[in-house]
C-alpha cells in the first residue's frame, strides 16, 4: 500500500467518529517522542479517573527544528477544560497554548493527523466505557 493510499485509509478511518473537538496540545519545555508517550499515558489515566466515557485518537508531530514534540487530538466526551486543568496541574505548558477547536467533519482535521502516522511518530487510539456501579 503506498503513503498516499494509507493515509487516506488512517484519515478515512478516524473520520468515522463524529468527534467533539481537535485540540494541539504545546509542552513548555523539549519533549522527545518517548517522553510524550509517558505524558500522553498520563493524560488518558487522568480522564479515565473522571468516569468519563469518551473517545481519543492522538498523534506527535515534530516540531520544525526536530528537537522536540507536540500533541494533536481528536477527542469525543472529554470536557477540554479537563485537559487544560490536567496540563497546567501536571506542569506540562500552559493552558493558553493549548488550541482546542471544535470539530467539523469538512475541515479535514482526521487527514491532517493520519498524515503523521508514516512519519516515524507515535500515536493511539482510546476509548472507554463508562463504568456501571
Amino acid at each position: 500500500m503506498n503513503r498516499v493510499t494509507l493515509n487516506r485509509a488512517y484519515g478515512d478511518f478516524f473520520g468515522r467518529e463524529q468527534w467533539d473537538y481537535f485540540s494541539s496540545l504545546a509542552y513548555k519545555f523539549p519533549l522527545s517522542i518517548n517522553r510524550n508517550r509517558i505524558e500522553m499515558t498520563k493524560l488518558i489515566k487522568y480522564l479515565k479517573k473522571q468516569a468519563l466515557a469518551f473517545s481519543m485518537v492522538w498523534v506527535s508531530e515534530w516540531h520544525r527544528s526536530g528537537t522536540s514534540v507536540h500533541s494533536h487530538l481528536l477527542t469525543k466526551g472529554v470536557d477540554t477544560t479537563l485537559i487544560d486543568k490536567y496540563w497546567s496541574k501536571s506542569n506540562l505548558g500552559y493552558k493558553k497554548f493549548n488550541d482546542h477547536k471544535v470539530y467539523e467533519r469538512d475541515k479535514g482535521a482526521n487527514f491532517y493527523m493520519a498524515k503523521y502516522i508514516d512519519k516515524e511518530v507515535d500515536y493511539d487510539y482510546v476509548w472507554t466505557l463508562k463504568k456501571i456501579d
